[in-house]
């Protein structure tokens, strides 16, 4: 199964060996939400929240 390194608190990360660029999975380690970016080497990335919707909810 291949492995990626989970970018917050560098544990291994196993991913599905049928994983797609774009998947999301969490670390088991840390829980940080992950993206899969790269599949040759495995790469993931922190998912960041989309900050936008919450600014458009306190407009009146």
């Amino acid at each position: 199964m291949p492995t990626g390194t989970c970018p917050e608190c560098d544990a291994d990360v196993h991913v599905d060996t049928d994983a797609d660029k774009g998947d999301l999975l969490s670390c088991e380690e840390c829980g940080t939400d992950l993206e899969v970016v790269g599949l040759d080497p495995v790469e993931l990335d922190i998912v960041e929240e989309d900050l936008d919707d919450d600014d458009d909810e306190d407009e009146f």
